[in-house]
């Protein structure tokens, strides 16, 4: 459990069974081209545009972005939402590798539930 904390992921930990990474995938082990293209198979077939965010890694480039702009354009995406990890300072999940260089991930509390500080009802 220490390294999927320290890691985001199950990926790249060999000790945990192939059959059990394949199951378990965060957003960031799925390519953003296959984000959209799950976007696109689901919009066909509504009439408004439901979306998902489109989750790159901080490595991402500006170029990435204009491919996947594109091929949303192309496979006839409604709307897009796209996200690079780490561009946000205190963004709701962070692991380690991202600018805070947090050790754990982990989940800051405001986002964690429950209410806002001193506005709880009981």
């Amino acid at each position: 459990m220490m390294d999927i904390a320290k890691q985001g992921s199950v990926q790249k930990i060999s000790s945990v069974p192939k059959a059990v990474r394949s199951l378990f995938v965060t957003a960031l082990d799925i390519a953003p081209e296959w984000h959209i293209r799950m976007q696109a198979a689901f919009q066909k077939h509504t009439d408004s545009a439901v979306s998902k965010t489109i989750n790159f890694p901080s490595s991402a480039t500006i170029d990435d972005f204009e491919k996947a702009f594109r091929l949303a354009h192309k496979l006839g995406c409604k709307g897009l939402t796209a996200y690079r990890y780490g561009t946000r300072e205190g963004q709701v999940l962070s692991f380690k590798g991202n600018k805070q260089k947090a050790r754990y991930i982990s989940v800051d509390s405001e986002f964690a539930g429950g209410c806002p500080k001193n506005e709880c009802p009981f």
